[in-house]
């Protein structure tokens, strides 16, 4: 009997752990260095989760010229326009003993297009590609490669190659979903929109991300 009170005991010590290297979310966002977020002060930062808290409209200027707003914030996740044409998406995400902080900025013109950093606990840039897999235009294609000829000629008639990344405020995936279609004149895209797929999930398996 003591010796499975010791073991319960010493699982409960070890998810304990576990559960107090996590921050909310509002204090990762308030302890995100300068360099990172240069166009909202701290104090800002603190003014608009104050105000997001108390259910009022949560904006603030920023030091570009422009109003920031804090739209969407949970215990893992933050949404906020940085601008008029610009978002920023952060996410903790608990990987083993480590934290790890995903951000993805969204500049929206002429259509979205979305970058992804990934920063460990004290906020040093890891290598995206060691945790994020390279999503390129020709992975939206529904079309078999044997199908090589066909496929080449739809990809000629995409100019611009965007994508517009999405997080899944309950979980740690993230929808890859296919802004370049927008780019297209409305009868080139009728024309090929069915050869797409409407969206690329990548789905958090517990070290990175992976097409489903």
């Amino acid at each position: 009997m003591r010796l499975k009170t010791k073991i319960l005991t010493l699982l409960f010590s070890a998810l304990s752990f576990l559960y107090t290297e996590a921050q909310d979310i509002a204090a990762v966002w308030e302890a995100m260095p300068a360099h990172i977020m240069p166009s909202i002060g701290k104090n800002a930062r603190l003014d608009m989760i104050d105000l997001y808290n108390a259910g009022m409209s949560a904006k603030a200027a920023t030091f570009t010229g422009d109003t920031a707003c804090l739209t969407a914030m949970g215990n893992n996740y933050l949404f906020l326009r940085t601008s008029r044409a610009s978002t920023m998406q952060l996410m903790q995400i608990v990987d083993g003993k480590k934290l790890l902080y995903a951000i993805i900025t969204t500049i929206e013109g002429p259509v979205a297009n979305s970058h992804i950093d990934i920063y460990d606990e004290k906020w040093q840039p890891l290598e995206v590609k060691r945790f994020f897999p390279n999503i390129n235009v020709a992975d939206f294609l529904n079309l078999p490669k044997s199908k090589r000829k066909e496929r080449e000629e739809l990809l000629k008639k995409i100019p611009l190659h965007t994508i517009q990344y999405n997080m899944t405020d309950k979980t740690n995936d993230i929808i890859a979903i296919p802004s370049f279609l927008q780019t297209l004149d409305e009868e080139t895209r009728k024309e090929i929109e069915p050869n797409f797929h409407k969206q690329i999930v990548l789905q958090w398996k517990g070290r990175k991300w992976k097409k489903q």
